[in-house]
């Protein structure tokens, strides 16, 4: 029989947002308002998070997703119902699965191996999660603060940014975060990436912006250089090859930039 973990590092942020580090795999938030909670992300689902929130909050908690790959959505196995935006509905669905979630320990074994986790982990048996759907413009009323949701397509489709309205705080999952990546199936693009960020900035004023990895917020200037390279790769893009189309959908294309002698 699996063990299941509690052990993953929890960080107060102060305002009632604590930061659970679910074994470097992925940041989960709760949010806690005056009536109810809100969890940000569930991490890939190694860890037993309803047993370490009931010990952070005894409030009904919702469950709310940045994006729907498997760090982040994994974690839906061990709750009843979440909620993601539409457009990584079907994505979701796909990567809670158990064995994409033990792709993902695959691909990141190193960290596996430092916290002694098992691919058996992956395959704990699932509550049935019902996923439902959140578009921009919702709010999630939580008592004396309120969650609003914002569409920031760039990492995936339907990557959202969530604001915590009593702080300003913005969660932005992977959307923003000291390594961009868009190159996996379901991204965005440079250009949707480009106003997603500039978005987020806009949003945040000075408030905090916490992103789905590491344990630092993100500082604007980090994002302000991301969009410089980003605007010059679009003005001037490198060389495309090797684009794979499966089921007429490209799957990773290579990107292949040439440094220029001055």
């Amino acid at each position: 029989m699996i063990k299941s973990r509690t052990d993953a590092e929890v960080f107060p942020l102060g305002d009632g947002i604590t930061r659970i580090n679910e074994y470097d795999f992925a940041n989960c938030f709760l949010v806690e308002g005056e009536e109810s909670a809100c969890l940000i992300d569930t991490g890939d689902g190694i860890c037993d998070l309803p047993a370490i929130l009931s010990k952070l909050t005894d409030k009904k908690i919702t469950v709310l997703i940045t994006h729907a790959h498997a760090d982040h959505v994994g974690g839906i196995c061990r709750f009843d119902e979440a909620f993601v935006h539409p457009l990584d509905l079907k994505r979701a669905n796909k990567y809670a699965k158990g064995i994409w979630r033990a792709y993902f320990l695959f691909c990141h074994r190193y960290k596996k191996n430092k916290h002694g986790v098992s691919y058996r982990e992956a395959f704990i048996k699932p509550r049935r999660c019902v996923l439902k759907t959140m578009k921009e413009g919702d709010a999630f009323d939580l008592g004396g603060r309120k969650i609003e949701v914002y569409l920031t397509p760039g990492h995936s489709a339907g990557s959202v940014t969530l604001r915590d309205t009593l702080t300003g705080t913005l969660f932005t999952g992977d959307n923003v975060n000291p390594m961009v990546t868009l190159q996996y199936p379901g991204s965005a693009g440079l250009k949707a990436w480009i106003e997603s960020a500039e978005k987020t900035l806009s949003l945040a004023g000075q408030a905090p912006i916490w992103g789905g990895h590491g344990g630092e917020a993100i500082e604007p200037r980090m994002i302000r250089t991301a969009i410089g390279f980003a605007e010059k790769l679009l003005k001037d893009p490198p060389k495309r090859r090797g684009v794979v189309t499966v089921q007429g959908e490209e799957k990773y294309p290579k990107l292949v930039a040439r440094a220029r002698r001055s």
